[in-house]
């Protein structure tokens, strides 16, 4: 651990920032690992600048009404001030200079900027300066990049992707010139799409990403430089593919983009009217993971009903499916059980625990002769440990595991004399938690704070991050299964091997794939759980709304 926090400065055209950028900025002044030490003030931001070709009126005013419309509150883009934040920090004001190749900063400029010998040079706005001739910081200046860097350049933020329907988008936390010349990714993850607003989907992942800088900040300080450079090197991978230059579309081109998403969108409309989803079970006592899932009994709920998130305890002979019972008429799930016999034959569910906020994904461990659950309880803001007092109809609260977080699908384990927690979660409340994996360890389940994992978030791919169902042992190797959220909420389930789990590392690679390609009326599953002889999975179909 470094005991001098870093000294950063940074770039803004004015102390009126966008929310996100606020947020971003809140937090690493609250952090331990870094401090402001000058604030460079773009002399040229408000005045005009040249007249940008070709016309972008259509893309504007649709802009401008897509995010009246559609954007999601808060607002990532809403107008803050930053000046209280920054009060005590020296603030230099300079003026870029237009040349051939884009905008400069002058040489005297530079140097002064050098005189406060900062670490770190931020920057949020300065659009167009050429920065790889600003040498003026020990590790480069640091950026955001909107969009994946190994396929895409330019812009605008998200607005291609929705218009192509790409199933996801990425985002990268940049560094270029000082300790990391020429350039370098920091950080990169990825995100779902939303394929019917590009101001909605802006909404949902500019605040994800307020947490990016603050963490690597928070890494190079810990680690060192030499670490830290090898940290990042799993994001600095070759091109995925010929990179395609992006930009604000013409008149004709934003027209053409806007009957895309206005076509998609009216179907969705018209799909929504018709039809509703509905989650339901498919079990098979076969124990072995098949290669397909077509002779899978199937457990239908009414229409009024989902059911989904099995998780499975057998005992005594029996199987007890857990499961979230979604109920519509209320809006709010709550935990039941279905009993189940060696021979398929299966119980109506039954109402086990129900509060008055939603209750989801139970996921069930034996822990000492006694049963224990964690339900996803992301409405109270908590993760919280029922005790089980008569299996499998009584549970009573025993303690709070966390609380005052955005967290999903918690799922523990106890493996290599630890506790390990596996939480879907969103440091950010208005970010979604399908985003990112974040692992915590202890001695004692009921003593003792958790610890983080140094390498929080363990995964940022919505591609694998969140959990679908519980850690097991198989041929003595550990195994996590995981959603793939990038083509809509629990579109599949990959399981992963864990090749590493301890206090300092984790790695895991996926070594099967599961999508709901088996059947034509299925079009997504999320969770898998197995015990014993029994495997579980939950699928969704559409189910046709009464009345039409």
């Amino acid at each position: 651990m470094y005991p001098k926090k870093l000294r950063l400065g940074l770039l803004l055209d004015s102390f009126s920032v966008p929310a996100w950028v606020q947020n971003t900025i809140q937090r690493i002044a609250n952090g331990k690992s870094g401090e402001f030490s000058l604030v460079v003030l773009n002399g040229c931001a408000g005045r005009p600048r040249r007249a940008s070709t070709p016309n972008t009126f259509v893309y504007s005013v649709f802009n401008r009404i897509d995010e009246k419309l559609f954007t999601k509150a808060p607002d990532p883009f809403a107008s803050r001030n930053v000046a209280d934040l920054l009060s005590n920090v020296p603030v230099i004001e300079v003026t870029p200079q237009y040349k051939k190749d884009g905008w400069h900063l002058d040489e005297a400029d530079i140097e002064t900027i050098r005189e406060y010998h900062l670490d770190i040079l931020i920057k949020f706005g300065f659009d167009n300066l050429r920065c790889e001739f600003l040498d003026a910081s020990k590790y480069g200046i640091w950026f955001y990049y909107h969009g994946d860097d190994r396929i895409m350049r330019g812009g605008p933020p998200g607005f291609w992707e929705v218009v192509e329907n790409w199933s996801e988008t990425s985002s990268a936390l940049f560094a270029l010139g000082g300790a990391f010349f020429p350039n370098r990714v920091l950080f990169r993850s990825h995100f779902v799409t939303y394929p019917f607003s590009p101001a909605r989907h802006r909404s949902y992942y500019f605040w994800a990403l307020t947490t990016f800088l603050p963490r690597q900040i928070d890494l190079l300080n810990n680690l060192g430089w030499d670490e830290y450079w090898k940290q990042t090197a799993k994001f600095n991978t070759v091109p995925l593919r010929e990179i395609k230059e992006s930009k604000t579309p013409s008149n004709r081109l934003a027209l053409v983009a806007i009957s895309k998403i206005m076509i998609r969108l009216i179907k969705e409309f018209a799909h929504r009217i018709l039809y509703a989803d509905q989650w339901s079970l498919l079990f098979s006592l076969n124990k072995d993971i098949p290669e397909n899932f077509d002779e899978f009994k199937k457990i239908m709920p009414s229409k009024r009903l989902f059911w989904a998130d099995p998780h499975v305890v057998q005992l005594k002979g029996k199987y007890y499916i857990f499961i979230e019972e979604f109920v519509q008429a209320t809006n709010r799930g709550h935990i039941s059980v279905i009993e189940l016999d060696d021979k398929g034959n299966w119980k109506a569910p039954v109402k086990v625990l129900e509060r008055e906020y939603h209750l989801s994904y139970p996921f069930i461990f034996e822990w000492q002769d006694r049963f224990y659950m964690v339900p996803e309880s992301r409405g109270n803001r908590t993760i919280d440990l029922y005790e089980c007092t008569d299996f499998p109809y009584q549970w009573n609260f025993k303690r709070c595991l966390m609380e005052h977080v955005s967290a999903v699908d918690t799922t523990l384990i106890h493996y290599s004399n630890k506790w390990w927690l596996f939480t879907g979660m969103a440091e950010n409340e208005a970010a979604a938690p399908n985003v990112e994996l974040f692992l915590f360890y202890k001695n004692d389940l009921f003593e003792g704070e958790w610890q983080a994992h140094p390498q929080n978030p363990i995964i940022s791919d919505v591609k694998c991050a969140r959990p679908a169902g519980g850690l097991f042992i198989k041929g003595g190797k550990l195994f996590r299964p995981s959603q793939d959220c990038s083509r809509g909420y629990g579109y599949g389930i990959d399981l992963n091997e864990v090749e590493v789990l301890s206090e300092s590392e984790y790695r895991e690679r996926r070594i099967l794939s599961i999508r709901p390609d088996w059947d034509k009326k299925i079009v997504a599953t999320h969770t898998l759980a197995n015990c014993g002889n029994l495997m579980v999975i939950d699928t969704m179909s559409y189910a046709r709304k009464m009345g039409f």
